[in-house]
């Protein structure tokens, strides 16, 4: 799964994050029981706090 983050975005990257999961969840891209990446595998992905992560994932929650 790609996501696509801006670090000079007004938009708070945990809130980028959700939208991209949502993203994904509607273009049919992440499937019903899918499993996300792990909070530290993401962030070590995004080069991000595993606490920006895990704000995301307990908002989508």
């Amino acid at each position: 799964m790609n996501f696509i983050i801006s670090n000079s975005s007004e938009i708070p990257i945990y809130e980028q994050i959700k939208r991209e999961i949502k993203k994904a969840i509607n273009n049919d891209e992440l499937k019903e029981n899918a499993m996300l990446p792990s909070i530290r595998n993401l962030a070590k992905d995004l080069r991000i706090s595993i606490l920006t992560v895990k704000k995301a994932y307990d908002e989508l929650e």
